[in-house]
């Protein structure tokens, strides 16, 4: 897909509305390609800190980010 719009306001409430729903010490793992946005600017769209991240792919620009919340 392509990211269209305000796709940072987008992706930011996108991130709240998984930690509002996730229970306490639920896991979310969040998948990236940073083919055009490196994952440095999406990690900056939460307040959240991952517990630890994987890069992988042919060409080592998709990430696995996992988060724990608290």
């Amino acid at each position: 897909g392509t990211l269209k719009g305000d796709w940072k306001e987008l992706l930011s409430k996108g991130f709240q509305e998984c930690f509002r729903v996730l229970k306490s010490e639920g896991i979310l793992v969040f998948k990236w390609n940073e083919t055009d946005i490196p994952i440095s600017q999406i990690l900056q769209l939460t307040e959240e800190k991952p517990l630890f991240g994987n890069r992988c792919g042919k060409t080592a620009k998709t990430h696995w980010v996992v988060f724990l919340k608290s």
